[in-house]
């Protein structure tokens, strides 16, 4: 396991997984820090847009056949996911039907910061990947939302006239902000002039990574705060939050592999597996699935699956990546 440890070593040393480290800190000890929310909200749509833009001017020169079975994959592995963790936690943790659909739906789903994190560690190793993966981050953050919606909908006989229709279900999965901002600036990456994004790229380009480190600061102090209000409940009964990372980690890069992704490529199908969305997720969740606990399905994604992610999911997914692949 020497080459793991040594990889774990990289990651811990990159500004990005420290300025997490930082943000942890700051609420362990109870620092007055604060990122007022006009702030949060602005650095994510900076962070949305620019990895939409920056796969759109990529998509340029991708394949559309070899994209079409990568997408093809990507909607396989979100479904699989949503099966996994909705039979996992409803039979082996015995939660309900609803807190185990609502969580279903969050693992079936994706985190763009741990897609940004796992190209940022691609980029640290030299390691290229193909052009088409910001449209696969797209690719999988609705369908497991909306089928999870969907499946609550029929297991609890809600009718047509509940409180958030099907309609609304599909506008929130599909056109929330994460998602329209992703498609928006890959729409942007796409049609526009060279010479003209090239005039935007001190925002969208050279700032990119600082700003990214202040969002994984201010992260890391609410992934803190979130584990802390789950106090009261035993740890194991959260286990799931490691296990399926680990098992989506794994699926996505057989999956990679077997459909001939290059090393970089899986390890991002894998990376994109392995993640648990906490920004479209819980925004269409909290209105669709009322009776899920908020604090349980944001808890388990951002303040538990999204550090082990970062610090230990992504070097390992790497190692395994370049395992199987080479």
């Amino acid at each position: 396991m020497g080459p793991v440890v040594e990889i774990i070593y990289t990651n811990l040393l990159s500004p990005l997984i420290l300025f997490f480290i930082i943000g942890i800190i700051a609420t362990l000890v109870n620092s007055d820090l604060k990122v007022p929310e006009a702030f949060y909200t602005g650095y994510t749509m900076i962070i949305l847009l620019t990895i939409g833009i920056n796969g759109g001017r990529k998509l340029k020169n991708a394949s559309f056949n070899e994209m079409f079975i990568t997408i093809l994959a990507a909607l396989f592995l979100s479904i699989v996911m949503l099966g996994i963790t909705y039979l996992l936690v409803k039979n082996v943790f015995k939660f309900d039907i609803p807190n185990s659909l609502a969580l279903a739906a969050h693992y079936g789903s994706v985190s763009a910061v741990t897609f940004v994190a796992g190209l940022s560690f691609l980029d640290k190793m030299m390691v290229s990947y193909e052009d088409y993966m910001p449209a696969i981050l797209v690719v999988m953050e609705g369908p497991a939302i909306v089928l999870a919606i969907v499946l609550y909908k029929i297991m609890m006989k809600k009718d047509s006239d509940s409180t958030s229709g099907l309609g609304e279900v599909f506008k929130e999965a599909f056109f929330g902000k994460s998602i329209f901002l992703l498609l928006g600036g890959i729409a942007i990456g796409l049609i526009a002039h060279q010479t003209e994004l090239a005039k935007i790229e001190p925002l969208f380009g050279d700032l990119f990574y600082g700003i990214l480190s202040i969002f994984l600061l201010h992260m890391g102090m609410i992934a803190t705060q979130q584990v802390r209000d789950l106090k009261g409940i035993k740890w194991y009964s959260f286990a799931y939050v490691f296990i399926l990372p680990l098992i989506g980690g794994v699926c996505g890069i057989l999956v990679g592999n077997f459909i001939g992704l290059s090393i970089g490529g899986t390890f991002i199908l894998g990376v994109l597996t392995a993640s648990a969305s906490y920004i479209a997720a819980p925004a269409a969740i909290e209105h669709s699935i009322p009776e899920a606990n908020s604090g349980v399905y944001i808890g388990s994604s951002l303040g538990l699956t999204l550090p082990f992610n970062l610090i230990f999911g992504i070097p390992f997914y790497f190692w395994l990546s370049n395992f199987i692949v080479s």
